[in-house]
C-alpha cells in the first residue's frame, strides 16, 4: 500500500505541473498565433490524436492489467508480445496516415508534421512501467516532454506563420518515448531475444475489445473537434477547442487516482481479495474523485467568461459560455471514468466498459451535425456535455446489479449540496465583483466560492473531508 501511496504522490505532483503548464504556455500561444492558427492547430491535431489511440491498441488498458497479474518469469515473453502488436498495429497506422494525406487531404505539409508524434506513440511503453507500478518513471518521460515542449514555444514561435513550427515542437518532441528502452532489461529481468517477439491472437482480440471503444471515445473527444473545424470554421473551432483543453486537463488531474489504483484493483481481484475491500477502494475512489471533480466545476464555471478574457485574450471573449457549459464534463468524465477504469476493465467487464463508448460516439456525431451549424462553438460544448452525461449514466446503469450502489453513492449527496450552494453563492458575487483587475476579481471568486464549498462539507461532516483532516491533523 505504500507503494500505491508513493505513486499516487508522484502523479499528484505530475499532474499539477501539467496542469500549471499551459496556464504559462497557453496565453502566449493564443495571443502569438491568434485565433484562426489556433483552431487550425486544433483540426490538425485531432486526427492524429485519433490515430494514436489506435497505435496504443489498448495497452494503457489492456497491457497495463495484463503486465499487473504477469508473474515474474513470464513478464518479458508477456511484454514482448504485447508491444510487437502495439509495433504492427503502428507501423500500419503510419503508413496509411502518410497515403491518406497525400492523396485526399488539404494543409498537408502540416498534417506530415504529425509522423513524428505518431512515431512516439509506437515508442510508447508506458503501459509496463504503469502496470509494474513504477509510475515515477512516467512521470519523468512525461515531464521532460512537457517541459521540452514549453521551452521550445517561447524560443521558436514568435508569430502566426510559426504555426508550422508549434506543430513540429509538438510532434518531434513525443520521441522522447524512446527513454523507456534504456533500462527496459532492468524493468524485465533479462534482455530480450527474438524469440520472445511473436503475434498473440489471444492478446490481439483481448487489445481489440480495448481499443475499439476507446476509438468510438475519440469520436466525441478528438474527433468531434474535426467536425465543428469543418463545420463551423478555424475561429469557432478554436473557442470549443481551447475550452475543450482546460476542461481535459482538469479531468487528466482529477483521474489520475483511477489511474494508479486501476492495476491495485486488477492485483486486488486476480489475488481474490475479499470483495468488501475491493468495494472500499471503489467508494474511496468515487468519493475523492466526486469531491475534486465537482470542485473544479463550479469554479470553472463561475470564472469562465472571465477567464478567457484574462487567459487567452480578448479575441477568445466568445469563448466564456462555451467553457462556462463545457465545465460540467469535469465532474461527469471524472466520475463515470471510476467505474470504467477502476471497475468494469480491472474486473474484465469488457462488454460494460464499451457500450458506453460506442453510444456517446453515436449520439456525438447526430448532434454534432444537427447542432453545430446552427450554434457554432456552443453547440460543440451542449453536444459534448450531453453526450458525457449519458456515458456517465450508462456506465453506472450497467453495473447496477453487479455493485451495492446504495451503499457507494452514500452521503455523496453533501457533495452535490455543498457544490450547488457554492455555485449560487459564486454566481452571485459574480454579478458584484468588478474590481477593474480581471485577475484579483478571479482571485476574490475562486476563494470565497471555495471557502463555501469546504465549509458546508465540514458542517455536513462529510467522511471523506473529515478523512483528509485527521490524517492532516495527524502528520
Amino acid at each position: 500500500m505504500r507503494k500505491t501511496m508513493v505513486n499516487i504522490v508522484y502523479n499528484a505532483l505530475y499532474q499539477v505541473m501539467a496542469l500549471m503548464l499551459p496556464i504559462v504556455v497557453q496565453p502566449y500561444v493564443t495571443r502569438t498565433l491568434g485565433a484562426q492558427a489556433v483552431g487550425l492547430n486544433a483540426y490538425i491535431n485531432s486526427i492524429p490524436t485519433l490515430l494514436a489511440v489506435i497505435i496504443l491498441f489498448g495497452m494503457n488498458q489492456y497491457g497495463a492489467r495484463a503486465i499487473a497479474q504477469s508473474k515474474a518469469e513470464d513478464l518479458p515473453k508477456r511484454f514482448a508480445h504485447l508491444w510487437f502488436i502495439q509495433l504492427l498495429v503502428g507501423l500500419a497506422t503510419i503508413i496509411g496516415f502518410v497515403v491518406v494525406v497525400m492523396l485526399f487531404m488539404d494543409h498537408k505539409n502540416y498534417f506530415l508534421l504529425e509522423v513524428p508524434f505518431l512515431l512516439g506513440y509506437v515508442l510508447d511503453i508506458s503501459w509496463l512501467f504503469i502496470g509494474l507500478g513504477e509510475i515515477k518513471a512516467v512521470v519523468t518521460r512525461n515531464t521532460f516532454i512537457k517541459l521540452a515542449i514549453m521551452a521550445c514555444i517561447f524560443i521558436f514561435v514568435h508569430n502566426p506563420s510559426d504555426l508550422w513550427i508549434y506543430l513540429l515542437i509538438n510532434s518531434v518532441t513525443y520521441l522522447a518515448n524512446i527513454v523507456f528502452w534504456f533500462d527496459l532489461k532492468k524493468r524485465l529481468g533479462r534482455k530480450l531475444t527474438r524469440s520472445d517477439f511473436d503475434f498473440d491472437k489471444i492478446y490481439f482480440r483481448g487489445a481489440l475489445t480495448i481499443t475499439i471503444p476507446s476509438i468510438a471515445v475519440q469520436m466525441y473527444i478528438s474527433f468531434d473537434q474535426t467536425l465543428v473545424g469543418r463545420i463551423a470554421g478555424s475561429t469557432q473551432l478554436s473557442y470549443y477547442g481551447q475550452s475543450q483543453m482546460i476542461a481535459r486537463a482538469i479531468i487528466t488531474v482529477v483521474g489520475s487516482v483511477s489511474t494508479i489504483l486501476m492495476p491495485k484493483m486488477a492485483q486486488m481481484l486476480s489475488q481474490d481479495t475479499d470483495e468488501t475491500r475491493v468495494q472500499q477502494l471503489l467508494k474511496s475512489a468515487l468519493d475523492y474523485t466526486l469531491l475534486i471533480g465537482a470542485y473544479f466545476t463550479i469554479e470553472l464555471m463561475l470564472n469562465a467568461d472571465k477567464f478567457v478574457v484574462w487567459f487567452w485574450g480578448k479575441d477568445f471573449a466568445p469563448a466564456g459560455s462555451v467553457l462556462f457549459l463545457g465545465a460540467l464534463i469535469i465532474v461527469l468524465v471524472s466520475y463515470g471514468g471510476v467505474f470504467a477504469n477502476q471497475y468494469t476493465l480491472s474486473r474484465g467487464l469488457f462488454k460494460q466498459f464499451a457500450i458506453p463508448y460506442y453510444c456517446g460516439a453515436v449520439l456525438s456525431i447526430v448532434l454534432n451535425l444537427l447542432i453545430v451549424p446552427h450554434m457554432g462553438a456552443l453547440g460543440g460544448a451542449i453536444t459534448i456535455v450531453t453526450t458525457e452525461a449519458m456515458v456517465c449514466f450508462l456506465r453506472i446503469f450497467l453495473v447496477r446489479r453487479e455493485l451495492p450502489l446504495r451503499k457507494l453513492f452514500a452521503k455523496q449527496w453533501q457533495i452535490i449540496i455543498a457544490a450547488g450552494c457554492a455555485l449560487a453563492v459564486g454566481m452571485a458575487l459574480h454579478l458584484v465583483v468588478n474590481s477593474g483587475s480581471l485577475f484579483l476579481d478571479l482571485v476574490v471568486q475562486t476563494t470565497i466560492s471555495s471557502l463555501v464549498y469546504l465549509l458546508l462539507l465540514i458542517i455536513m461532516r462529510n467522511n471523506t473531508v473529515m478523512a483528509v483532516w485527521a490524517k492532516v491533523r495527524h502528520h
